[in-house]
């Protein structure tokens, strides 16, 4: 919201608790952005991705500009983020489309369609694709400004704590999945018992053997401490989650013509780089520390366990066509892209960088 009250913004030098620079450095700045986040300030995707680039955003404006984060839903719920922004609640906002069920039909579950048997190597890349493809898909942005879209690289994947070397291992083992109910209905095509539970109690789960295994991503093996029960991963991808960075339309157009253009030199394909950037970087970081430090494992299944996989996850993908159909899109043809495209932004496990880290340490 732009600054309007140098009096009252001059107070805040008084208000306890606040740093004299900080407090000068919001009154010098023209425009104070209210960021709407679901992570905490200890987050690494605030503290590798979003942080950086706000400072970029603010050095460019010459310091017209301040982004002022709320952490941990403090201005709205997740699933409510982009609505915070088009009212006005919030001036931006970061979030995951999977979390706002039925709002964004096609960016929420772009990922459920792709071969479990695949490592998602640039999922940002695969996602502007099929939006090249079928540039109707926009529409579930409309009353925003939309800066970028950024995809979590990899993909969220199934983590034990015995090993899972086979698809017939995966037989009436009891597995807490992250994701709606057509992620669900992947994991129980492998012949497991699906379970939902939130995140936080994962650890404990497992643990006392009320689970037997979870869909994970590597950050959470070292940054949730999962990696200290879950000592194997069998590459199966479950799901990839897409990311969204928004702004309030109405406050973009009320600002001078020189700091739209800051904001469009940070959105677009210099945002999607910072992303990219840290997905290319971290998951790898935290894979290498779980290999070498808690002595994981990875179980990459046969070509034929793979190409069984996807055989009974057929329906699935048909439900997929369906449910964008009823929205409005061509699902079919979507679905038909979609395959066509994975090639060229993803790998199979066996030749996944996954994989590389792996043999590189020694594994097998």
């Amino acid at each position: 919201m732009r600054k309007l009250i140098p009096c009252l913004l001059a107070a805040l030098i008084c208000l306890p608790g606040m740093a004299a620079p900080e407090a000068a450095r919001a009154a010098d700045a023209e425009y104070v952005l209210s960021l709407n986040l679901p992570i905490p300030p200890i987050h690494n995707r605030w503290n590798h991705a979003l942080k950086p680039w706000i400072a970029e955003l603010e050095k460019r404006s010459g310091g017209r500009i301040r982004v002022e984060p709320y952490f941990a839903e403090a201005l709205s719920k997740e699933a409510e983020a982009f609505e915070s922004v088009k009212i006005g609640v919030a001036d931006m906002a970061e979030f995951s489309f999977d979390v706002a069920v039925g709002q964004f039909p096609f960016h929420e579950r772009v990922f459920t369609t792709v071969s479990p048997g695949v490592s998602m190597e640039d999922p940002t890349s695969f996602v502007l694709a099929i939006q090249d493809s079928f540039p109707e898909v926009k529409r579930e942005f409309e009353g925003v400004k939309v800066l970028f879209v950024h995809a979590q690289t990899i993909g969220m994947v199934i983590g034990s704590k015995e090993p899972i070397r086979t698809l017939e291992d995966f037989k009436g083992k009891k597995i807490n999945v992250l994701g709606d109910y057509q992620v669900a209905r992947k994991v129980g095509a492998l012949g497991a018992s699906v379970v939902s539970m939130p995140l936080a109690d994962v650890f404990t789960s497992m643990q006392q053997g009320v689970i037997n295994a979870a869909t994970v991503d590597y950050d959470l093996l070292v940054s949730r401490r999962l990696g200290d029960v879950i000592k194997h991963i069998t590459p199966v991808q479950t799901t990839c989650f897409v990311f969204c960075v928004v702004m309030n339309q109405d406050v973009y157009d009320s600002m001078p013509e020189d700091l739209r253009q800051v904001i469009d030199s940070v959105s677009g394909e210099y945002g999607r780089r910072v992303f990219s950037d840290f997905w290319n970087t971290l998951p790898y970081q935290s894979l290498d520390v779980w290999l070498n430090e808690m002595g994981g494992e990875l179980h990459v299944l046969t070509d034929a366990e793979y190409a069984e996989i996807d055989r009974r996850v057929e329906p699935v993908t048909a439900e997929w066509a369906e449910i964008t159909g009823r929205a409005g899109y061509p699902g079919e043809a979507m679905a038909a892209r979609i395959r066509e495209l994975v090639p060229t932004y993803a790998r199979p496990w066996k030749d996944s960088r996954s994989m590389e880290i792996f043999t590189q340490r020694g594994g097998r």
